[in-house]
């Protein structure tokens, strides 16, 4: 059986960054080289801490980037930003409701004040 993948996009600049995610082991692959082996250490850096973040959920994904244009750190970037959305999309559950910046109540109390006006 195929393991679901699933495709995240980010743009910095002229860079764009495709993120394939996958059940795994905590493999991280940008343009087929290993995160690890990145010449630029800031890069490298950069890259690499959404992952820090991610805690312990890092060992559980691979993940395979495909990055094209612009110079070395607008692909950083991109890269970065595309983790971010696949480590996000990946832990949140199809069933949550979309998430809206103010809570219910705050909202409701927005309707009445404006229908005031």
């Amino acid at each position: 059986m195929i393991p679901k993948t699933e495709i995240y996009f980010a743009t910095r600049k002229t860079s764009r960054a495709h993120v394939y995610i996958t059940k795994g082991t905590g493999r991280v692959r940008i343009n087929n080289t290993p995160a690890e082996m990145i010449q630029q250490e800031t890069a490298r850096e950069v890259i690499l801490s959404p992952l820090e973040i991610a805690g312990e959920l890092r060992s559980k994904v691979d993940i395979s980037v495909r990055v094209k244009g612009g110079g070395f750190m607008g692909q950083a970037y991109a890269t970065a930003t595309a983790i971010s959305r696949a480590l996000t999309g990946w832990t949140k559950s199809k069933k949550d409701p979309k998430e809206h910046p103010f809570a219910k109540p705050v909202r409701t109390e927005l309707r009445v004040r404006r229908s005031w006006s």
